[in-house]
C-alpha cells in the first residue's frame, strides 16, 4: 500500500483549519479505499496572527512572519514522509473526498496530478476571470498547456518532486506554474484530473496586491529558465 502525506498553508484561518482537521477520518477512510494509507498530515502556520493552535492529529510548522504559500507548501513539503504528498487549501473548495480522483491517476510514470476546476460550478466570477488571464499569461510566457494551474488540491511524487520543491524559486502563489514548468522541462509527466469544486469559503489571495506580483513572478520564471538555456 502506497503512503500518504497531507500538507496544508494556513494564513489567519484558525476556523478552517480546525474544521479541516475533523475531516481528516474522511480522507483517511477515502485514501485507504484508493490503496493509500495516510501516515501524517502536516499543516504550515504561514505568520498567523494569532498563532495556529494545536491540533488533534495534526503536526503544526510555525513561520515566525508570512513567508508565502509557495515557502509554506515548500517547508511541508520537505517535512513529509509519504510516498505520495496531497497538498489542499485550508478552506477545502475541493472536498478531500476528491482525492479518489487523483489516486486513478497516480501511477509511478507521473509526477503531479493537478486538480482541474475546469468547467466546474461554484467558481466565482472574479476568480474564473482572474484564473483564465493568468493561465493566458503562464501560457505566453512560460509554455504550459495545463488549463488550471492554480487549483490548490494536487498530489506530488514525493522522490520525484523533491530535488524540485528543494529548489523552489517563487515564494507565493505562482509557485504552482514554477513546480508544473520545471517538471515538464525535465520530462517528466504532469497530468489533470476533474474534481468538484464547492467554492472558495475564504482565500488570502488578493487580486490587486498579488495580481501583479504573480505576473512579475512569471517574468522571473522566464528569464531565469532563458539563462539556463543559455549556459546549456
Amino acid at each position: 500500500m502506497k503512503t500518504l502525506s497531507f500538507i496544508v498553508p494556513v494564513y489567519n484561518a484558525q476556523d478552517l483549519a480546525r474544521k479541516l482537521s475533523l475531516r481528516l477520518p474522511d480522507l483517511k477512510e477515502v485514501a485507504y479505499e484508493c490503496g493509500f494509507e495516510l501516515i501524517e498530515s502536516i499543516f504550515v502556520d504561514d505568520g498567523s496572527n494569532p498563532k495556529l493552535v494545536d491540533l488533534d492529529g495534526v503536526k503544526i510548522l510555525r513561520h515566525e512572519k508570512n513567508m508565502g504559500k509557495g515557502m509554506s507548501v515548500r517547508d511541508a513539503f520537505l517535512e513529509a514522509k509519504g510516498d505520495w504528498v496531497l497538498m489542499s487549501d485550508v478552506d477545502e473548495s475541493v472536498p478531500v473526498s476528491q482525492f479518489q480522483y487523483l489516486a486513478s491517476r497516480a501511477d509511478d510514470n507521473v509526477w503531479i496530478v493537478c486538480g482541474s476546476r475546469r468547467g466546474r460550478p461554484g467558481v466565482p466570477i472574479k476568480r474564473k476571470i482572474l484564473s483564465k488571464i493568468f493561465s493566458f499569461f503562464a501560457s505566453l510566457i512560460m509554455g504550459n498547456r495545463l488549463m488550471d494551474t492554480q487549483c490548490g488540491f494536487k498530489l506530488f511524487h514525493r522522490e520525484k518532486m523533491r530535488p524540485i520543491f528543494e529548489n523552489l524559486m517563487i515564494k507565493r502563489f505562482a509557485f504552482d506554474v514554477e513546480l508544473i514548468t520545471t517538471v515538464i522541462e525535465q520530462g517528466g509527466e504532469v497530468v489533470e484530473q476533474n474534481v468538484s469544486w464547492h467554492g472558495g469559503k475564504r482565500s488570502s489571495l488578493n487580486v490587486l496586491k498579488d495580481a501583479p506580483r504573480m505576473l512579475i513572478d512569471l517574468i522571473r520564471l522566464k528569464l531565469s529558465k532563458r539563462g539556463r538555456d543559455n549556459r546549456g
